[in-house]
């Protein structure tokens, strides 16, 4: 975990124009995950798809230009044949967007898509309103073009990369820690034995020994009954009380009771300590066609953003979307985008029966921080006698263990 700014990259488009929102809000993902860390810069990709709620009493555009686009930073558009639906106020809700955000003095980059489309695709009133804001976009600004879906993302990443590296936000202000961790400063054995009461009722207690005390918390055995340990753990106790952490129960001396607040920072601090573990991954591919599943299992909980099918040269083939928060997950794999990598193109396949290696990338997110984990696999044919005959089907076999 570590404080981080946070920009919000609103993704603005018409419905035809899929694709290109998916590759943006992949590219993001990749951006954070080679450096939020080191930029202490997170962009969180904004789409009205997953950041928006019903509400009612206002025009849907009005309703988005205050739940998503006011709070953006930066705004990408993107046009394929469609200029959108017509406003109350301009011709579509993207070229509203668009102009309210460069209104309000941010950043908005605009792409036009020379991407072939069938004629019977094209809906002539539609591309006739593009091309008039295009060419009213070509007279007042720069806009880009691009042939080819793959071309947009190479443009797109080289823009997103030039964009960040713009003064003002290798200048931002150093993002600062809760303010609950600027406030405590405990030690480590304070720290200690909080967690270890708060695993059970939150008690504190004092066992006189010979020589010194055997303290418990919770369930634990804290010293050796020695007269240092005792002196040791008294002056804990003092820390802890300072910070009304702890209260004392009883008439004896040595026994205490978790405050609320003592509660509340034994979390904390056991929240701190699973971040500092070794995050520790393990993706395994299970069953059998055509019922396979990704099964995924994590010692922290991350939230599983994306699986996407690769051949071993990082191409493409097809990918699923998830919106999964889980420590333990079986994913399902759809066979036909299995077919669909066994079916292109590859190097380094078996020609004879199309057999061998494939990636299958896993997005993820866990503390404002997004990752990628590409789990080797490999593909073969399987036949299944259905009764009537033989049916081939494709089976996956993977398994892998991350460390992170």
């Amino acid at each position: 975990m570590f404080p981080a700014n946070v920009l919000r990259v609103m993704i603005a488009s018409p419905g035809d124009v899929k694709d290109e929102r998916d590759v943006v809000t992949k590219e993001i993902y990749r951006w954070n995950n080679a450096h939020a860390s080191s930029r202490k810069l997170v962009l969180q990709p904004v789409r009205w798809e997953t950041h928006s709620t019903p509400q009612m009493g206002a025009p849907p555009q009005d309703v988005l230009n205050e739940q998503i686009l006011e709070d953006a930073d930066i705004l990408i558009g993107i046009f394929g044949t469609r200029v959108g639906t017509r406003t109350e106020k301009y011709i579509s809700g993207t070229v509203e967007e668009i102009k309210r955000h460069v209104a309000a003095g941010k950043t908005a980059k605009v792409y036009f898509s020379d991407v072939p489309v069938p004629p019977s695709e094209v809906d002539p009133e539609q591309y006739k309103a593009l091309q008039e804001f295009k060419e009213e976009c070509r007279k007042g600004a720069l806009y880009a073009t691009y042939n080819r879906l793959d071309e947009f993302k190479d443009v797109f990443q080289q823009h997103l990369a030039i964009e960040l590296n713009q003064p003002r936000y290798l200048w931002l202000s150093e993002p600062s820690l809760p303010s609950s961790q600027q406030e405590r400063q405990l030690s480590p054995e304070a720290e200690k034995v909080l967690v270890a009461a708060a695993a059970y009722q939150g008690i504190i207690s004092t066992i006189l020994a010979a020589q010194g005390a055997i303290i418990h918390a919770g369930r634990e055995s804290l010293g050796d009954g020695s007269a240092k340990a005792a002196a040791t753990w008294k002056e804990v106790f003092q820390e802890l009380a300072q910070h009304d952490l702890i209260e004392s129960v009883g008439t004896e001396p040595g026994n205490y009771q978790l405050t609320a607040s003592g509660y509340r920072v034994a979390e904390l601090a056991e929240k701190e300590a699973e971040e500092k573990k070794q995050l520790e991954i393990e993706l395994k591919i299970a069953g059998t066609a055509t019922s396979q599943t990704l099964d995924m299992s994590s010692n922290k909980t991350i939230r599983v953003r994306q699986v996407e099918f690769l051949t071993t040269s990082n191409v493409s083939i097809a990918q699923q979307d998830f919106d999964l928060e889980e420590k333990a997950a079986s994913l399902p794999i759809k066979h036909e985008d299995v077919v669909k990598v066994f079916n292109a193109p590859r190097n380094d396949m078996n020609y004879s029966d199309h057999s061998g290696p494939a990636i299958i990338r896993v997005t993820y997110s866990r503390s404002g921080t997004t990752g990628s984990l590409d789990l080797p696999v490999m593909l073969k044919p399987v036949f299944v006698n259905t009764g009537t005959g033989s049916t081939q089907y494709i089976n996956l076999f993977g398994q892998k263990r991350f460390y992170l």
